[in-house]
């Protein structure tokens, strides 16, 4: 009962713990975010909303509940002239607007947000970029498969958005087309004034490598020669390995025969006290040879036939001195003679 107690009042501390850290995390961001929305209410009052404005937008991202920080960074982006920016802010209020508390401090907040957006609509500058992208088989306009990749000012533009329209603040902007197996990038420097719709059309040539270009007709050689050459190599290891099981039977055959001159026929079961030495010596050297002479064998026909497997499958492309000779064996095993 004790232990159960204390394991509830543990998880119970724990648990407390945890709300703990999480409130004061959360009244930390909120503090942060007071701090920051004070100092850009400072530096707008005194007509700087080129400072103020990135205060808000970072007051309002650590504490996205302070919506009087978005719509503060909505009003100096307008006043400053970036439209676009402005426009994407009030839309953002807008949307925040429709899970926010019903508070009596937004009231008509919503109504502001949407006549905004339309207000500034018409001056959004507007810039569509068209890519042709050539390959050695075709040309045609960019996909999201084409391999290539669009930014504007640097910043990387998603491949679905090619070929639309990009809202951007007036200013100018280097669009830039590249792709790893282009020769070069292809850039363009375009200027958009508040209501701009332009239209940019670039051409980018890649030059993909097949595989059979990859390659190349040296390396592909390169790879059958020396597959050619580790053919030969297990054939000359296989056929070594067979000449040894040859002659590892042929000795065992000779100690097979030095047994019976020394027992006679019926070596098996009766051979002289006096030859015993001669037989221990004729036994021990037939039992040696009989265990590698398989053995040998089972090298010699993995060799060659490993070998042979090479040769036919290593690539074409270039000639050999070398030959296959087939060397008749050197006999039989005959299984039924053992020691």
């Amino acid at each position: 009962m004790r232990s159960r107690l204390l394991s509830f009042a543990l998880a119970v501390t724990t648990t407390c713990a945890g709300l703990s850290t999480s409130t004061t995390a959360h009244a930390d961001a909120e503090s942060d975010a007071k701090d920051l929305f004070a100092r850009g209410r400072e530096l707008r009052a005194r007509g700087d909303c080129g400072g103020a404005s990135p205060l808000f937008a970072k007051a309002w991202r650590i504490y996205p509940a302070g919506l009087g920080n978005l719509r503060n960074h909505a009003e100096c982006e307008e006043q400053l002239g970036r439209f676009a920016s402005a426009r994407r802010a009030w839309l953002d209020l807008k949307r925040a607007l429709l899970t926010a508390p019903n508070d009596a401090k937004y009231e008509g907040w919503d109504k502001d947000a949407e006549d905004a957006a339309a207000r500034l609509k018409p001056k959004v500058a507007v810039v569509t970029v068209d890519v042709t992208v050539r390959t050695p088989d075709s040309e045609g306009p960019a996909n999201e498969k084409s391999g290539i990749e669009l930014l504007v000012n640097g910043e990387p533009v998603p491949p679905n958005l090619v070929g639309t329209p990009l809202e951007r603040d007036p200013g100018t902007y280097t669009i830039r087309v590249q792709a790893p197996d282009a020769p070069q990038p292809v850039e363009q420097a375009v200027t958009l004034a508040a209501g701009d719709d332009k239209h940019v059309a670039l051409r980018i040539v890649r030059t993909p490598q097949t595989r059979e270009r990859d390659l190349g007709e040296g390396p592909r050689e390169g790879a059958g020669s020396a597959q050619r050459t580790f053919g030969w190599i297990a054939i000359g290891v296989g056929g070594a390995a067979l000449v040894g099981s040859g002659i590892t039977f042929l000795l065992r055959e000779g100690a097979k025969g030095d047994l019976e001159t020394a027992c006679g026929a019926d070596f098996e079961n009766t051979c002289p006290a006096s030859k015993q030495a001669e037989r221990d010596d004729a036994v021990s050297r037939g039992q040696t040879m009989s265990t590698l002479s398989p053995i040998f064998l089972g090298v010699g026909v993995l060799g060659v036939g490993a070998g042979i497997a090479l040769l036919v499958t290593a690539p074409k492309g270039g000639t050999s001195s070398a030959g296959l000779r087939v060397v008749p064996g050197l006999g039989r095993v005959d299984a039924t003679y053992r020691f």
